[in-house]
């Protein structure tokens, strides 16, 4: 009767261990996910941001005027 009781108790405590290094690597295998796709649209968005920030720090600055800052808004607009 023991060695039952002590066979119980010792699957129990395998069951738990495994059952928590699943969740674990579950969660290992989501958050490695979520990073790698956030940092693909992060990287995306600098590149194709990029040209109209430029365009927006220089009309700021009253480098270009109003017509020439809305027509080349309008071309990297149309580019993308």
């Amino acid at each position: 009767m023991m060695d039952r009781m002590m066979y119980d108790t010792s699957m129990m405590w395998a069951m738990c261990i495994v059952m928590v290094v699943g969740l674990l690597i579950l969660v290992l295998i989501i958050g490695t996910t979520v990073y790698v796709v956030a940092r693909l649209l992060m990287k995306k968005s600098r590149v194709e941001d990029r040209p109209l920030m430029i365009l927006k720090e220089r009309y700021a600055k009253s480098e270009i005027s109003d017509d020439e800052y809305r027509q080349k808004r309008k071309l990297i607009n149309e580019i993308k």
